[in-house]
Protein backbone atom coordinates (compact mmCIF):
# COMPACT_ATOMS: atom_id res chain seq x y z
CA UNK A 1 0.00 0.00 0.00
CA UNK A 2 1.28 3.35 -1.28
CA UNK A 3 0.95 5.57 2.01
CA UNK A 4 1.21 9.01 -0.46
CA UNK A 5 -2.06 7.75 -2.06
CA UNK A 6 -3.88 6.86 1.17
CA UNK A 7 -2.87 10.45 2.24
CA UNK A 8 -4.13 11.84 -1.00
CA UNK A 9 -7.29 9.92 -0.40
CA UNK A 10 -7.63 11.59 2.97
CA UNK A 11 -7.06 15.14 1.63
CA UNK A 12 -9.90 14.20 -0.92
CA UNK A 13 -12.48 13.39 1.68
CA UNK A 14 -11.50 15.89 4.15
CA UNK A 15 -11.33 18.52 1.54
CA UNK A 16 -14.59 17.59 -0.32
CA UNK A 17 -12.98 17.47 -3.74
CA UNK A 18 -9.58 16.28 -6.32
CA UNK A 19 -8.94 19.70 -6.68
CA UNK A 20 -8.90 20.87 -3.43
CA UNK A 21 -6.77 17.57 -2.32
CA UNK A 22 -4.69 18.38 -5.33
CA UNK A 23 -3.94 22.13 -3.62
CA UNK A 24 -3.29 20.82 -0.22
CA UNK A 25 -0.78 18.06 -1.42
CA UNK A 26 0.97 20.71 -3.84
CA UNK A 27 0.56 18.49 -6.67
CA UNK A 28 -1.37 18.41 -10.06
CA UNK A 29 -4.73 17.13 -9.91
CA UNK A 30 -3.97 14.66 -12.34
CA UNK A 31 -1.56 12.66 -9.89
CA UNK A 32 -4.24 12.56 -7.67
CA UNK A 33 -6.40 11.34 -9.94
CA UNK A 34 -3.87 8.85 -10.87
CA UNK A 35 -2.87 7.72 -7.14
CA UNK A 36 -6.70 6.70 -6.86
CA UNK A 37 -6.73 4.47 -9.82
CA UNK A 38 -3.70 3.02 -8.41
CA UNK A 39 -5.35 1.99 -5.11
CA UNK A 40 -8.65 1.07 -6.98
CA UNK A 41 -6.30 -1.46 -9.25
CA UNK A 42 -4.51 -2.37 -6.37
CA UNK A 43 -7.85 -3.46 -4.18
CA UNK A 44 -10.23 -4.04 -6.59
CA UNK A 45 -12.70 -1.76 -5.63
CA UNK A 46 -14.36 1.84 -6.22
CA UNK A 47 -13.68 4.36 -4.17
CA UNK A 48 -16.08 6.76 -5.84
CA UNK A 49 -19.30 6.47 -6.95
CA UNK A 50 -20.87 9.99 -9.12
CA UNK A 51 -23.92 11.48 -7.07
CA UNK A 52 -25.26 14.42 -9.26
CA UNK A 53 -22.24 16.30 -10.66
CA UNK A 54 -19.88 15.03 -7.33
CA UNK A 55 -18.29 12.23 -6.23
CA UNK A 56 -19.05 10.72 -3.29
CA UNK A 57 -16.82 8.29 -1.32
CA UNK A 58 -17.41 4.63 -1.02
CA UNK A 59 -17.41 2.63 2.53
CA UNK A 60 -13.74 1.25 1.35
CA UNK A 61 -12.76 4.81 0.39
CA UNK A 62 -13.69 6.22 4.02
CA UNK A 63 -12.02 2.73 5.56
CA UNK A 64 -8.74 3.62 4.05
CA UNK A 65 -8.69 6.97 4.72
CA UNK A 66 -9.29 6.09 8.95
CA UNK A 67 -6.69 3.62 8.38
CA UNK A 68 -4.63 6.94 6.99
CA UNK A 69 -5.64 8.44 9.82
CA UNK A 70 -4.62 6.17 12.68
CA UNK A 71 -1.32 6.04 10.75
CA UNK A 72 -0.53 9.73 11.84
CA UNK A 73 -1.95 9.47 15.16
CA UNK A 74 0.34 6.74 15.72
CA UNK A 75 2.93 8.75 14.27
CA UNK A 76 2.07 11.39 17.10
CA UNK A 77 1.80 9.36 19.95
CA UNK A 78 5.37 7.56 19.31
CA UNK A 79 6.76 11.10 19.17
CA UNK A 80 4.93 12.02 22.27
CA UNK A 81 6.54 8.89 23.71
CA UNK A 82 10.09 10.03 22.60
CA UNK A 83 9.39 13.22 24.05
CA UNK A 84 8.01 11.98 27.83
CA UNK A 85 8.47 8.51 28.16
CA UNK A 86 12.19 7.52 28.60
CA UNK A 87 10.92 3.85 29.60
CA UNK A 88 9.92 3.00 26.42
CA UNK A 89 13.05 4.36 24.59
CA UNK A 90 15.40 1.71 25.69
CA UNK A 91 13.64 -0.72 23.19
CA UNK A 92 14.03 1.46 20.33
CA UNK A 93 18.22 2.51 20.95
CA UNK A 94 19.27 0.91 17.84
CA UNK A 95 17.40 0.93 14.18
CA UNK A 96 19.63 -1.30 11.82
CA UNK A 97 19.43 -0.42 8.09
CA UNK A 98 20.50 -2.27 4.81
CA UNK A 99 21.10 0.22 2.55
CA UNK A 100 22.01 -0.28 -1.46
CA UNK A 101 25.07 1.92 -2.63
CA UNK A 102 23.12 4.21 -4.69
CA UNK A 103 20.26 4.16 -1.85
CA UNK A 104 22.86 5.35 0.78
CA UNK A 105 23.39 8.25 -0.83
CA UNK A 106 20.07 9.32 -1.65
CA UNK A 107 18.29 8.23 1.08
CA UNK A 108 20.51 8.28 4.00
CA UNK A 109 19.95 11.69 5.59
CA UNK A 110 16.11 11.64 5.19
CA UNK A 111 15.97 8.43 6.64
CA UNK A 112 18.47 9.47 9.54
CA UNK A 113 15.83 12.63 10.56
CA UNK A 114 13.07 10.17 10.68
CA UNK A 115 14.86 8.02 13.54
CA UNK A 116 15.54 11.52 15.01
CA UNK A 117 12.23 12.23 15.45
CA UNK A 118 12.11 8.86 18.04
CA UNK A 119 15.70 8.75 19.21
CA UNK A 120 17.23 11.75 19.37
CA UNK A 121 20.91 9.88 20.73
CA UNK A 122 19.88 6.52 19.84
CA UNK A 123 21.92 4.60 17.41
CA UNK A 124 21.26 4.24 13.35
CA UNK A 125 23.25 1.46 11.85
CA UNK A 126 23.60 1.46 8.59
CA UNK A 127 24.97 -1.54 6.85
CA UNK A 128 25.93 -1.88 2.72
CA UNK A 129 25.34 -4.62 0.28
CA UNK A 130 23.95 -6.32 -2.96
CA UNK A 131 19.89 -5.76 -2.51
CA UNK A 132 19.86 -10.20 -2.27
CA UNK A 133 22.10 -9.81 0.89
CA UNK A 134 20.22 -7.02 2.38
CA UNK A 135 17.16 -8.62 2.16
CA UNK A 136 18.31 -11.97 3.77
CA UNK A 137 19.09 -9.61 6.44
CA UNK A 138 15.86 -8.24 6.87
CA UNK A 139 14.28 -12.10 6.14
CA UNK A 140 16.23 -13.29 8.94
CA UNK A 141 15.50 -10.46 11.53
CA UNK A 142 19.43 -8.94 11.57
CA UNK A 143 18.19 -5.72 9.83
CA UNK A 144 14.76 -3.48 10.34
CA UNK A 145 14.70 -2.04 6.95
CA UNK A 146 15.83 -2.37 3.82
CA UNK A 147 16.06 0.20 0.40
CA UNK A 148 17.50 -1.51 -2.41
CA UNK A 149 16.68 -2.34 -6.42
CA UNK A 150 13.99 -5.07 -6.37
CA UNK A 151 15.26 -8.18 -7.72
CA UNK A 152 13.50 -9.47 -10.76
CA UNK A 153 10.91 -11.37 -9.95
CA UNK A 154 11.45 -10.97 -5.94
CA UNK A 155 8.62 -12.79 -3.62
CA UNK A 156 8.89 -12.38 -0.25
CA UNK A 157 6.34 -11.80 2.88
CA UNK A 158 8.20 -8.74 3.54
CA UNK A 159 6.36 -5.32 2.76
CA UNK A 160 7.59 -2.93 0.21
CA UNK A 161 7.15 0.24 -0.91
CA UNK A 162 8.53 1.69 -4.13
CA UNK A 163 10.74 4.84 -3.75
CA UNK A 164 11.84 5.55 -7.08
CA UNK A 165 12.29 4.04 -10.94
CA UNK A 166 16.12 3.89 -11.45
CA UNK A 167 17.11 6.31 -14.20
CA UNK A 168 20.48 4.42 -15.38
CA UNK A 169 22.71 6.71 -17.82
CA UNK A 170 26.39 5.84 -19.07
CA UNK A 171 29.02 8.67 -18.00
CA UNK A 172 31.89 8.59 -19.51
CA UNK A 173 34.74 11.38 -18.88
CA UNK A 174 34.75 15.01 -21.01
CA UNK A 175 37.15 14.32 -23.83
CA UNK A 176 36.71 10.42 -23.45
CA UNK A 177 37.30 8.77 -27.14
CA UNK A 178 34.17 7.03 -27.12
CA UNK A 179 32.38 10.53 -26.62
CA UNK A 180 30.49 10.31 -29.31
CA UNK A 181 29.47 6.53 -29.10
CA UNK A 182 25.45 6.14 -30.21
CA UNK A 183 24.97 2.00 -29.76
CA UNK A 184 26.16 -0.12 -27.30
CA UNK A 185 28.24 -1.65 -29.83
CA UNK A 186 30.45 0.90 -30.62
CA UNK A 187 31.26 0.69 -26.69
CA UNK A 188 31.85 -2.94 -26.46
CA UNK A 189 35.55 -2.97 -26.14
CA UNK A 190 35.28 -0.76 -23.63
CA UNK A 191 35.88 -1.08 -19.73
CA UNK A 192 33.58 -0.61 -17.27
CA UNK A 193 33.76 0.26 -13.06
CA UNK A 194 31.04 -0.61 -11.52
CA UNK A 195 29.30 -0.09 -7.59
CA UNK A 196 29.23 -3.71 -6.33
CA UNK A 197 29.89 -7.59 -7.09
CA UNK A 198 28.93 -8.24 -10.96
CA UNK A 199 25.46 -10.12 -11.29
CA UNK A 200 23.76 -8.33 -8.74
CA UNK A 201 20.34 -6.23 -9.51
CA UNK A 202 21.66 -2.79 -10.11
CA UNK A 203 24.64 -3.65 -12.39
CA UNK A 204 22.55 -2.85 -15.67
CA UNK A 205 25.00 -2.41 -17.86
CA UNK A 206 25.82 -6.67 -18.27
CA UNK A 207 21.90 -6.89 -18.40
CA UNK A 208 21.72 -5.00 -21.40
CA UNK A 209 24.54 -7.13 -22.90
CA UNK A 210 22.57 -10.29 -21.93
CA UNK A 211 19.30 -9.31 -23.13
CA UNK A 212 20.73 -7.90 -26.34
CA UNK A 213 22.85 -11.36 -26.54
CA UNK A 214 25.97 -9.42 -27.06
CA UNK A 215 29.53 -10.30 -25.32
CA UNK A 216 29.47 -9.45 -21.38
CA UNK A 217 31.12 -6.02 -20.62
CA UNK A 218 34.76 -6.09 -19.40
CA UNK A 219 33.94 -4.76 -15.98
CA UNK A 220 37.72 -3.85 -14.60
CA UNK A 221 37.11 -2.31 -11.40
CA UNK A 222 34.45 -2.75 -9.01
CA UNK A 223 33.67 -0.23 -6.59
CA UNK A 224 31.63 -0.45 -2.94
CA UNK A 225 30.55 2.97 -3.23
CA UNK A 226 29.92 5.63 -6.30
CA UNK A 227 31.84 8.52 -4.94
CA UNK A 228 34.94 6.39 -5.52
CA UNK A 229 33.19 4.56 -8.26
CA UNK A 230 32.75 8.27 -10.06
CA UNK A 231 36.03 9.69 -8.85
CA UNK A 232 37.80 6.50 -11.24
CA UNK A 233 35.55 7.22 -13.92
CA UNK A 234 36.44 11.23 -13.84
CA UNK A 235 40.30 10.24 -14.18
CA UNK A 236 40.36 7.11 -16.18
CA UNK A 237 39.00 6.06 -19.61
CA UNK A 238 36.34 3.80 -17.81
CA UNK A 239 33.01 4.09 -18.00
CA UNK A 240 30.07 2.96 -15.80
CA UNK A 241 26.36 3.45 -15.16
CA UNK A 242 24.88 5.67 -12.89
CA UNK A 243 21.54 5.03 -12.18
CA UNK A 244 20.41 8.67 -10.78
CA UNK A 245 21.40 12.14 -11.53
CA UNK A 246 21.66 13.24 -7.80
CA UNK A 247 24.43 10.58 -7.22
CA UNK A 248 26.58 13.02 -9.60
CA UNK A 249 27.88 15.63 -7.28
CA UNK A 250 27.97 19.50 -8.74
CA UNK A 251 31.67 19.81 -8.65
CA UNK A 252 31.57 16.18 -10.71
CA UNK A 253 29.02 17.52 -13.58
CA UNK A 254 31.87 19.19 -15.58
CA UNK A 255 33.99 16.63 -15.73
CA UNK A 256 31.80 13.55 -16.22
CA UNK A 257 29.66 13.45 -19.23
CA UNK A 258 26.49 11.15 -19.98
CA UNK A 259 26.43 8.93 -23.27
CA UNK A 260 23.75 9.36 -25.65
CA UNK A 261 23.34 5.62 -26.09
CA UNK A 262 20.08 4.70 -28.08
CA UNK A 263 19.33 1.19 -26.58
CA UNK A 264 17.58 1.95 -23.33
CA UNK A 265 19.02 0.73 -20.02
CA UNK A 266 17.27 -1.75 -17.75
CA UNK A 267 15.18 -0.05 -14.98
CA UNK A 268 14.82 -1.14 -11.71
CA UNK A 269 12.15 0.07 -8.64
CA UNK A 270 14.14 0.90 -5.60
CA UNK A 271 11.72 0.61 -2.81
CA UNK A 272 11.82 0.42 1.05
CA UNK A 273 11.41 -2.98 2.29
CA UNK A 274 10.35 -3.69 5.82
CA UNK A 275 8.47 -7.04 7.26
CA UNK A 276 8.51 -8.43 11.09
CA UNK A 277 10.51 -6.77 13.44
CA UNK A 278 13.15 -8.31 15.75
CA UNK A 279 13.61 -8.80 19.39
CA UNK A 280 13.67 -4.88 20.57
CA UNK A 281 12.27 -3.11 18.16
CA UNK A 282 8.67 -2.13 18.15
CA UNK A 283 6.77 -2.23 14.89
CA UNK A 284 5.13 1.14 15.54
CA UNK A 285 8.45 2.56 15.42
CA UNK A 286 9.43 0.68 12.09
CA UNK A 287 5.31 1.86 10.93
CA UNK A 288 6.03 5.50 11.57
CA UNK A 289 9.39 5.89 9.93
CA UNK A 290 8.31 3.76 6.30
CA UNK A 291 5.07 6.43 6.85
CA UNK A 292 7.86 9.41 7.43
CA UNK A 293 9.98 8.49 4.33
CA UNK A 294 7.33 7.89 1.88
CA UNK A 295 5.97 11.17 2.56
CA UNK A 296 9.24 12.78 2.40
CA UNK A 297 9.20 11.34 -0.72
CA UNK A 298 6.35 12.01 -2.38
CA UNK A 299 7.09 16.05 -1.68
CA UNK A 300 10.31 15.03 -3.64
CA UNK A 301 8.68 12.97 -6.16
CA UNK A 302 6.84 15.33 -8.39
CA UNK A 303 10.63 16.66 -9.14
CA UNK A 304 12.30 14.04 -11.33
CA UNK A 305 13.35 11.21 -9.00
Amino acid sequence: MNYRHLWYLQLIITKGSFAAAALEAGVSQPAVTQAMQAIEKEWGTVLFEKSGRQKRPTATALALAQHSTDMQARLQKLVAWQEGDGALRGTMATLRVGLAPAAALLYGSTLERAWRQFEPHGLLQIVSGSAPELLAGLEQHTLDLVIAPRPRHYQAESLQQQLHVSQPRIHARAGHPLRGAETLEDIGHAGWAVSGRGGTAGNVIEEAHQVRRMPPPRILVQCADYPTLLTLVAQSDLLCVVPHPALVPEGQQDVLRVLRIREGLPKYEVCLFWGKTRPGMRFEVIEAIVHTLTASRSRDSEVSV
